[in-house]
């Protein structure tokens, strides 16, 4: 290690990429950021690098790489993400060095995202605070990350003079890591500090795993505060139904909020109603999976346009609940999960009933719930009912999807999901009809008399790569049943004048 601090300004003129580090890959990352061509960094400390989607960590092997890399960092236009990964990134580097790389990073308006992972923020949180402050960092992620009380306190009184942020990510950890480690009276105590952000889109604490009542109280008084939030996730933590009954008073002013997952806590259906009725009329997702949702009485399921409720044990009523609010004329739901909800096949005989008129669900994922080809099977009749060629039109023209996790779906359901991914609805109960009627009946068209025959033949026209076999048929039939308005139409106007043969 090498505390010597490093002109970069004088010596770059002058120093080669080859004299400030041996590590081959070091130096290809040196001279992409030099020649501003590095859009992500990534630090680690020597011999742990991994590849972060198309990028591979820097192993930092000495002060004098770090002071080059905040050299070529400050003057780049085009690097907007930095990474520190690990414990010990600066393990082989001076103080004085990082605090200057960090001094060079608040310079840096450009960058606007940083992300901590496994890395022990107790080290660098103070040197780091002036940097996050003066710069312009629009999205924070710290995963699994060290942080004691006071480290937090600091982190979360940051993140308030931020005016800048937009996203804020943390995910705790196991027990004795992150903010999983701090109580419910910590947290609560950390919170606050988020009010300041009013420009926040995005918040997201996972795996809090003491984030209780405290902390949902607060967190009821910071979100009317931020104007412009636009999605919230509490994922893994310890929230109970009074807990979401804080959160929904807390974000029932928060007009442009329009996603809020949930996932993974004890959440019953006496949060699930709190959440429906005080929820604000903006919010369009609602992700509830794995908690004890169990639908035991009546909830409306019909204001969100994507709702996840999978992996909840429903009881036997429970599919009777979502299929009445799928039959409900208000309900605004497009996809629908219901992934390993125990369902089985009378569950799912009747939620293909509630489907019979809904046109607006186009995705209902059933996988995982028993469900055997019976239960497919109740579907056939919804998508496309062949009693008459007015049930076939009436049929159901907008699921497209069962997502059934290689469950074995009769062909012909599959067949008539595939049909229903087209837009033009018309078209597809066209098709439907054309592919389920081996006669189509002329007599309903018969009243129009001839007039209606170019509409026939241009309509048959349209879809004989359907069925081929139906057009000349179709059309034979037509004229079949009128002989004499055939005669009349082409012999009619001959009476009393003689006409050529070839006329």
């Amino acid at each position: 290690m090498s505390s010597q601090a490093v002109d970069c300004n004088a010596l770059e003129a002058t120093t080669s990429i080859e004299e400030i580090t041996d590590n081959e890959h070091n130096r290809d990352t040196l001279r992409s950021l030099q020649n501003d061509e590095l859009p992500a960094l990534w630090l680690c400390k020597p011999g742990m690098a991994i590849r972060w989607g198309d990028y591979e960590e820097f192993e930092l092997d000495s002060s004098r790489e770090l002071d080059w890399l905040g050299h070529f960092a400050k003057k780049s236009t085009r690097l907007e993400s930095i990474g520190i990964s690990g414990d010990g990134a600066f393990g082989n580097c001076s103080g004085h060095s990082v605090d200057r790389f960090f001094h060079d990073l608040s310079q840096c308006n450009h960058i606007k995202k940083m992300t901590f992972s496994g890395a022990n923020l107790a080290e660098i949180i103070y040197k780091l605070g002036p940097a996050m402050k003066n710069n312009n960092f629009t999205h924070i992620f710290v995963e699994e990350c060290h942080l004691g009380v006071p480290e937090a306190t600091f982190l979360f009184n940051t993140f308030g003079d931020m005016n800048s942020l937009e996203e804020l990510c943390i995910k705790g950890g196991d027990e004795e890591e992150g903010l999983a480690n701090l109580n419910d009276g910590d947290l609560a105590g950390c919170i606050p500090s988020l009010a300041a952000c009013k420009g926040m889109r995005s918040l997201t604490l996972n795996q809090c795993l003491n984030l209780r009542s405290n902390s949902c109280a607060a967190l009821r008084g910071v979100f009317p505060r931020m104007a412009t939030l636009f999605k919230v996730v509490l994922r893994e933590n310890s929230l109970d139904d009074d807990c979401t009954r804080l959160l929904a008073q807390g974000l029932s002013d928060c007009k442009q909020m329009q996603s809020l997952d949930l996932s993974e806590n004890r959440i019953g259906d006496n949060g699930l109603d709190v959440l429906i009725q005080r929820l604000p009329t903006s919010m369009d997702v609602l992700h509830m999976t794995w908690n004890d949702i169990t639908l035991a009485r009546h909830v409306l399921l019909l204001r969100f346009r994507e709702l996840n409720i999978g992996a909840n044990l429903l009881c036997p009523g429970g599919t009777g609940v979502i299929a009445a609010s799928l039959a409900n004329p208000e309900c605004r739901l497009i996809s629908l999960n219901l992934n390993g909800c125990n369902i089985g096949d009378e569950g799912t005989a009747t939620l293909a009933d509630g489907l019979r008129n809904n046109q607006r669900l186009t995705r209902m994922s059933l996988g995982h719930n028993n469900i055997t080809e019976r239960g497919w099977n109740a579907f056939s009749s919804i998508l496309c009912d062949t009693s008459s060629i007015i049930a076939t039109y009436n049929s159901n023209h907008t699921l497209w999807d069962l997502d059934g996790y290689g469950a074995q779906i009769p062909q012909d359901v599959k067949m008539m999901l595939h049909l229903n991914q087209g837009k033009d609805k018309s078209r597809v109960a066209a098709n439907k009809i054309l592919q389920s009627h081996r006669h189509l009946d002329m007599r309903p068209l018969f009243g129009r008399e001839l007039g209606l025959l170019p509409y026939v033949v241009a309509w048959l026209e349209h879809f004989a790569k359907s069925r081929p076999d139906l057009k000349l048929s179709s059309i034979f039939e037509f004229v079949r049943a009128m002989p004499m308005k055939v005669t009349d139409g082409v012999v009619g106007k001959a009476k009393g004048e003689k006409r050529k043969l070839n006329s």
